[in-house]
């Protein structure tokens, strides 16, 4: 699905109606053209071939998914691999949702499998104000990737509410459900560190005007500026890893204690049983002449002498504070 946005000069941008009509577009200084394409077909991609000459390596590359964050240059345009983030409702898990651009002198094409929320809220922006695409098609992809990085903060905020009520219940109640929320967190954050640490590299590049005149250097202090909050963002990851490891440290501990107050317990009722058991080992021996075997009351006396013993050394046990 092909979707193309044009604004021309002092006018307000328009969606393009007839995809053919883009030629009469392209290459002139007064427009910008923004194309955006979800879920990509070999039509569409004959389509950037035809319209734009992109390189092959390129546009294969936009056709997959398995991209790590990078920025390649070519004669006339930039190949720009971006990484949003997202949590999944149904399992919980973070996952990345790639967005390839290609940046020219005045145009952005953007390729994504899947709906991105930071490309659908700067395609809306721009057609209620102009003012961001007509400053041309580096500015149009700072602010997407100012959008994109910004989306993280929302991930962010969940992951530390999760993680303050994980450290929670590892105190209260802490089971195998608990360890695996701190894995499974883990596991979340590892996700996103991978996904940033490339791509704050990308805008380290971008911002010490590498890739001038496709990206003028009055706009390196924009992508400094995206740059910085990566930086942000990668920081709190470091401190959600921090703080996820001391959280399995003190889940461990935790249940290590309990374990050792289960076991304490258990001693003490094997304590306890180890004379109870020798008395009625001694009277269950099955010997004709045993002195008590005749006494009307010796059966209640040897329970009356368990009783005690039993009793005795559980006043001894919590006087020591073992119990």
């Amino acid at each position: 699905m092909i979707n193309i946005l044009v604004q021309k000069k002092d006018e307000r941008a328009a969606v393009l109606k007839r995809q053919e009509d883009i030629t009469s577009y392209l290459g002139k200084k007064d427009v910008n053209v923004w194309v955006d394409i979800q879920k990509p077909t070999e039509k569409d991609m004959q389509f950037l071939e035809k319209h734009f000459s992109f390189h092959p390596l390129a546009i294969e590359d936009s056709m997959t998914t398995i991209q790590r964050p990078k920025i390649d240059r070519y004669d006339n345009y930039l190949f720009i691999v971006l990484h949003a983030a997202i949590i999944a409702a149904h399992k919980d898990k973070a996952t990345s949702l790639e967005l390839d651009s290609f940046v020219g002198e005045n145009y952005v094409v953007t390729v994504h499998l899947k709906p991105i929320a930071s490309v659908s809220s700067t395609w809306e922006r721009c057609i209620k104000n102009s003012g961001i695409i007509s400053r041309g098609a580096a500015y149009l992809f700072y602010f997407l990737a100012d959008t994109l990085v910004d989306n993280y903060f929302p991930i962010l905020e969940k992951l530390d509410g999760e993680i303050e009520k994980t450290e929670e219940a590892i105190f209260k109640n802490a089971g195998p459900s608990t360890l695996n929320k701190i894995f499974d967190l883990k596991e979340n954050v590892m996700i996103l560190r991978r996904i940033l640490g490339p791509q704050r590299e990308t805008m380290n590049f971008i911002a010490r005007g590498s890739y001038v005149p496709i990206i003028p250097t009055k706009l390196s202090f924009y992508f400094r500026d995206v740059s910085d909050l990566l930086a942000r963002i990668n920081d709190s990851l470091d401190t959600y890893r921090d703080m996820l490891t001391s959280a399995l440290d003190g889940y461990t501990s935790a249940a290590s204690n309990k374990l050792n107050e289960i076991m304490k317990v258990l001693t003490i009722i094997a304590t306890i049983m180890m004379p109870l058991t020798l008395i009625s080992g001694i009277y269950g021996m099955n010997f004709r002449f045993m002195p008590e075997i005749e006494w009307r009351y010796g059966y209640l006396a040897i329970i009356s002498v368990m009783v005690a013993i039993a009793g005795g050394m559980l006043l001894f046990f919590k006087k020591k504070k073992w119990l």
